[in-house]
């Protein structure tokens, strides 16, 4: 079994990795969320912009103003651009491997790097676009689409790493069963969403990356800590200190993890905790400004990202936290949860309503699976190790998604209206969804016996492999015609560098639909000549 097992590990990172690459590949420049807005930044300061004046004058370079217009993302006052819900629209192609305009991008003068024209950028901490900055610096002298896309690239490596700690975490939870293991990793590193996503230039892959490594080192706490544990969480909570708001969330999240370690073995772990005050002081080496700014606030008393304005100058003083849980709930079932597996091109195009109607029946069976296997952990009595693990995974996602809600209800009381989250805001903690996920449908499908049990398993496995698969074709023929494949190609590869043009992009298609066969062949075997309990 150890050896189908490495084999199907293997397997699915290799095709993990070459599926990363064509999702940067397909997508056109500036359609990943907010990708200009981040990589403005990145520019900004690769550019030697003066941090104190960032998010005070212009902060985009002309040469990127220059590419927005020309490509349709330039957006206009209400923050709309000629894609935002409006799938129809497509740019002007040629007949060629080259768009119509895409030579004087390449070719803008130098000085439009430096020049700065227009107010747009991702006004986040420093900390992900400065070490971004070095591989823009690393292909200065190369036009603007192979610095994009070696950044989007280069940011791939810490979506595999995160897939990485999803794959830790389940061993944890599941030591004896490398079957659950397996499926949990593909459930995650197939989810269409976030393939999406981790694709493109955005702080949102540290950040998902950070809080699932915490995510991790709670489980890892929780069931056998050693020294070099508290060592990591320490980093990683130094490090997300400094890179966005609500990493914040993540001292709340590891706090059981914590407790459970000092309650445990007090006289072994409590030596440990001197590890975690180093975050701070990790933070501030790295960001001296914002940890400064993090204490003075907590000297005033003030929660930090929890501000509510004075009752006098709140718009929505007498809005009751309840009120906007019940709409939070609302608004999440309507419009979240089918964004959480998939909307692109600007918010037009979501998968298709027949998918995302299998989805939500997904989530409900998962759900009563859940319900199920809960009651039945009631029942025992005692709580093993493996319900404790399953508690923290439970109060990481309910926690994450109330300190959210909880943000938007100040938000809201002070603006007058919901900052309006996106299901991709919850993928911090998408490893504890997609292992819950795993545990609902499994529980439940063991109610009809082992041999029926080995079919859920597979077929959830493959259609989330479809699902990847589905939503990559949303995507592609939202942009490009994909009646004729010469057609595609040609389409597909105007406006990119030269490594995401024709045949570069025909050999990386046909590798990862190879991939996908072979994985699922393999996993098939797996799933039904192996001896392993499901």
């Amino acid at each position: 079994m150890n050896t189908f097992f490495k084999k199907i590990t293997t397997l699915l990172f290799i095709t993990l990795f070459i599926k990363g690459i064509v999702w940067a590949l397909l997508v056109p420049l500036w359609h990943f969320p907010d990708e200009q807005a981040h990589f403005g930044h990145v520019a900004f300061i690769a550019e030697g912009g003066d941090l104190k004046r960032h998010g005070k004058y212009p902060d985009l370079t002309e040469e990127i103003y220059v590419s927005e217009d020309i490509l349709g993302t330039k957006r206009d006052i209400k923050g709309n651009n000629r894609f935002t819900f409006h799938p129809q629209y497509r740019l002007d192609y040629s007949e060629n491997l080259t768009g119509p305009e895409e030579e004087k991008i390449k070719t803008l003068p130098l000085e439009t790097r430096k020049n700065l024209v227009y107010k747009e950028s991702a006004y986040y901490p420093h900390f992900f676009y400065q070490l971004s900055s070095l591989v823009y610096k690393l292909f200065y002298k190369a036009n603007l689409f192979i610095r994009v896309f070696a950044l989007r690239l280069f940011w791939l490596s810490a979506y595999f790493l995160m897939i990485w700690f999803v794959f830790k975490s389940a061993q944890l939870i599941f030591p004896q069963n490398q079957l659950a293991v397996a499926i949990i990793t593909l459930l995650t590193s197939f989810h269409p969403m976030l393939s999406f996503v981790s694709a493109g230039v955005t702080s949102d892959n540290l950040h998902n990356l950070l809080f699932t490594a915490v995510v991790y080192f709670g489980l890892k706490i929780i069931a056998q800590p050693k020294w070099y544990d508290f060592l990591g969480l320490t980093l990683t909570l130094g490090l997300g200190m400094i890179n966005k708001q609500q990493f914040f969330i993540a001292f709340l999240i590891i706090t059981p993890s914590l407790l459970f370690a000092l309650f445990k073995q007090p006289k072994r772990n409590l030596k440990y905790f001197l590890f975690l005050p180093l975050a701070f002081l990790i933070a501030y080496l790295l960001a001296p400004n914002r940890i400064t700014n993090l204490f003075s606030l907590i000297a005033q008393g003030k929660i930090p990202y929890l501000k509510l304005k004075p009752s006098v100058r709140q718009i929505k003083s007498n809005y009751k936290l309840l009120e906007h849980f019940i709409w939070t709930l609302e608004h999440t079932v309507k419009e979240v949860l089918p964004w959480y597996w998939g909307v692109f091109n600007w918010l037009g195009v979501a998968l298709p309503r027949w998918i995302n109607r299998v989805l939500m029946r997904l989530l409900a069976l998962a759900g009563l699976g859940l319900i199920i296997k809960l009651v039945n952990i009631i029942k025992q009595k005692k709580l093993t190790r493996q319900d404790l693990l399953l508690g923290f995974i439970i109060w990481t996602a309910i926690a994450y998604f109330v300190a959210l809600m909880v943000w938007d209800w100040t938000f809201t009381r002070n603006n007058g209206f919901s900052f309006g989250f996106q299901g991709r805001y919850y993928f911090p903690v998408i490893v504890s969804h997609m292992i819950l996920l795993f545990i609902g449908i499994r529980e439940l499908a063991s109610l009809f016996g082992k041999r029926l049990t080995r079919y859920f398993l597979l077929i959830l496995s493959l259609w989330f492999i479809f699902l990847n698969l589905a939503a990559l074709y949303t995507v592609t023929n939202s942009y490009y015609n994909t009646t004729s494949l010469k057609t595609f190609i040609i389409q597909a590869s105007q406006y990119k560098p030269f490594f995401a043009k024709g045949w570069w992009l025909i050999t990386a298609l046909i590798l990862y639909l190879i991939s996908c066969f072979v994985l699922v062949y393999n996993l098939t075997k797996m799933i039904f000549k192996s001896k392993l309990k499901p």
